[in-house]
């Protein structure tokens, strides 16, 4: 059913947890995943070779082969991008580009709040903008 999978990452608890739900869905469906973390959009502005921003990108790179990686046992089909961007909408226009045909991402549990409450600013754009459904999933311990 899905052949391309976008996971937007932040890197966080909840975050995290939806990786390893659109790992699990990759691994069933055998799509294609797509793993997504935006930079400081004020970095934007550098220069593709600026040291802070070489720096900052090998230090994502870094996080990605050490906390994500190892997760990836069986996938093969897996591409990893962290640019400086506005994350909404990089992921929209990601989803687009590769014809993603689901997006997954983390939310917040705040029990007391009401349910659009666990949704961020970055979460409630790319619900409004996303060219394919979208999975939110709740941080479940």
């Amino acid at each position: 059913m899905f052949k391309k999978i976008l996971v937007a990452l932040k890197f966080g608890s909840a975050s995290l947890f939806a990786l390893r739900k659109g790992i699990e869905l990759a691994q069933t469906h055998g799509a294609e995943l797509f793993i997504f973390h935006a930079l400081d959009y004020a970095l934007k502005e550098l220069d593709q070779n600026d040291a802070r921003l070489l720096e900052l990108k090998t230090k994502m790179q870094h996080r990605f082969e050490t906390e994500v990686k190892p997760q990836l046992s069986h996938l093969t089909k897996v591409t990893f991008e962290c640019v400086p961007a506005d994350p909404a909408l990089a992921v929209c226009k990601l989803a687009r580009k590769t014809e993603t045909d689901l997006i997954i991402m983390g939310c917040h549990q705040f029990p007391e709040k009401m349910c659009l409450g666990r949704i961020d600013y970055v979460g409630m754009t790319i619900l409004e903008k996303a060219p394919c459904p979208v999975l939110l999933v709740p941080l479940c311990e």
